[in-house]
């Protein structure tokens, strides 16, 4: 039973996310697109990532690692693997930066593309809108014109592969997101709750919100001793 519990610790310790805490000044492309309340809470409390979460967090890591592989093992010339930049603002008299890591940088017939890879239970027949946000933020902090979103299923990684083009009205809309949501956190003034649907059902803050309470909460039930949710 010992050795259970050290080896318990030892995978939860792994999961803590101690240095994801979030900074004012310092905004993340993955949440840019979404609910600009949600943001402004998680900024003005310093949240880490829920264990829960950060295991999504690692295993989206491990497909990064596959596509790496199998990319090369392709004959594909892999430039970078989560590739760090950081995007500066100039917004009422103070800097404001977008920072992330765009998962990878492949150049094909001399041409360099970002491939963003997303993991899902079941894959989409079109990319998801904030996906795509997401993708075009790494494509203009890299100068690069088209990148691919590419959706690996959990189960039996089928796959599915979107192309994107840089569009900079999309990037502007972003980065415009970004002062919007300083301006709250620095006047202290919580922006209006701005979410699809989708996220407001799950979303951590939708009880003290109260936007989407008339939609059903996702049902968690356990499957192998992991909760999965359905609905």
């Amino acid at each position: 039973m010992a050795a259970e519990l050290v080896l318990s610790e030892a995978i939860r310790a792994a999961l803590r996310a101690d240095e994801d805490r979030p900074r004012i000044g310092w905004y993340r492309p993955s949440l840019l697109p979404t609910c600009l309340r949600r943001q402004f809470l998680i900024y003005k409390r310093g949240l880490v990532i829920p264990e829960e979460k950060a295991g999504i967090f690692e295993i989206g890591k491990m497909f990064h690692e596959f596509l790496d592989r199998t990319l090369r093992a392709g004959g594909l010339t892999v430039k970078a693997v989560e590739a760090p930049f950081v995007i500066v603002h100039f917004y009422g008299g103070e800097l404001i930066r977008v920072e992330g890591r765009a998962d990878l940088i492949i150049s094909l017939n001399g041409e360099d593309y970002v491939v963003e890879a997303k993991s899902a239970r079941k894959l989409p027949k079109e990319p998801f809108k904030h996906h795509i946000q997401q993708l075009n933020i790494y494509l203009g902090a890299y100068g690069i014109k088209q990148g691919f979103l590419v959706y690996l299923e959990k189960q039996a990684l089928a796959h599915r592969i979107f192309p994107v083009e840089f569009n900079l009205e999309a990037f502007k809309t972003l980065i415009d997101r970004a002062a919007a949501l300083h301006r709250h956190l620095t006047s202290n003034t919580p922006p209006k709750p701005d979410a699809e649907r989708w996220e407001c059902r799950f979303c951590e803050f939708r009880a003290e919100c109260g936007r989407g309470l008339g939609e059903p909460a996702p049902i968690m039930r356990p499957h192998n001793g992991i909760l999965r949710v359905e609905g």
